[in-house]
């Protein structure tokens, strides 16, 4: 916008109206490109991203204890822990909210988190996991961010300082 401004300054210094309809409709042009910019969120068309996350697999693989290892290959924990983590950060309030469009659930929100801990290198990249847990790059970032949130506020529950008596019984 502010590019746009500096163009209408420049242009109006160097090449003035003639006269005051030119200046009127150059005013009403400028107008509805200003107008135009605000509520445009992108001044040029963007294609959508294909988004069909193989994520979902982890639920299959979690049915069948044959399968457990799969759903560890892509989550780093045992289905029971995941549950348990799940059933831990459930009533967080970072994962509620009062808006129109509801968040994604707090069970695949955990999942692409707990996946996105599991990579590293080339396959740790946000496209890369956006990719493969069908969701935007942002909404990763949310998740991990929720999920993060979620869990630090159980430090308390499972991280204590140790008693006089405990540090003694230490070698």
């Amino acid at each position: 916008m502010r590019t746009y401004v500096f163009y209408m300054i420049l242009r109006d210094l160097f090449t003035p109206a003639m006269d005051l309809e030119d200046l009127c409709r150059q005013h009403d042009i400028d107008m509805r490109a200003i107008h135009a910019i605000k509520h445009t969120r992108y001044l040029r068309g963007r294609s959508p991203v294909l988004k069909l996350g193989n994520l979902s697999l982890a639920w299959e693989f979690a049915q069948s204890p044959s399968d457990h290892k799969r759903f560890v290959n892509m989550l780093r924990v045992s289905p029971e822990v995941f549950d348990t983590l799940l059933c831990l950060i459930n009533d967080h309030p970072i994962f509620y909210n009062n808006s129109n469009n509801p968040q994604t659930d707090i069970q695949t929100q955990l999942a692409v988190t707990l996946y996105r801990m599991g990579r590293y290198g080339n396959g740790a990249s946000l496209e890369d996991l956006a990719r493969d847990a069908g969701h935007s790059e942002g909404s990763i970032e949310n998740f991990t961010y929720r999920c993060f949130t979620a869990i630090e506020a159980l430090h308390d529950v499972f991280v204590r300082r140790l008693t006089a008596e405990e540090k003694e019984a230490l070698p």
